[in-house]
């Protein structure tokens, strides 16, 4: 798991105290304030794309980049798929390309994979099929939606529309 660090007043307070992953402020502060600051910005590969939303989501609450491999390496759907093939040595199919960063992500930065995503929790990594296709996000603040980003902005999706395929702990 990996620790939830807070940027706020209360993180050296609740250290102090020794409470334990510091406090909840990231899913009253950072996870929101991160999530309303990419409401409509559009998909864009490379900045803005499922893959990089979920890291710079992951990131806004742990400080931590789990996607520093794949950051300003690609700019096109064609250079991220071949940027997935080569740093994961897998992808070659691109229906299961972004699961594969994903889950090179996560593997990488030490996240635990739930043994069934419906266990997933508000702030989690998760890998969501979404018309067909697998897509990268997090699950929301509710923990009962998947968040990731679409053409036009933020897309919330329930689990009876686009189903968790994996998920893991943050």
């Amino acid at each position: 798991m990996m620790k939830r660090t807070p940027n706020c007043e209360c993180s050296a307070r609740c250290t102090a105290r020794g409470i334990p992953h510091g406090c909840n402020c990231w899913e009253i502060k950072a996870l929101p304030a991160f999530l309303k600051s990419r409401m409509h910005a559009p998909f864009a590969w490379g900045t803005n794309d499922c893959a990089l939303f979920a890291a710079d989501a992951i990131q806004a609450f742990t400080d931590v980049d789990i996607a520093k491999d794949f950051r300003g390496k690609y700019s096109t759907e064609a250079g991220a798929f071949a940027l997935i093939r080569s740093v994961t040595g897998k992808g070659a199919d691109l229906a299961t390309a972004v699961g594969d960063a994903a889950e090179y992500c996560a593997v990488k930065a030490g996240l635990v994979e739930w043994p069934n995503p419906k266990f997933a929790q508000r702030g989690d990594l998760i890998v969501i099929e979404e018309s067909g296709r697998l897509i990268a996000g997090i699950v929301g603040l509710t923990g009962r939606h998947g968040i990731s980003v679409g053409e036009s902005g933020l897309l919330r999706l329930t689990f009876s529309e686009a189903p968790w395929k994996r998920a893991w702990h943050v």
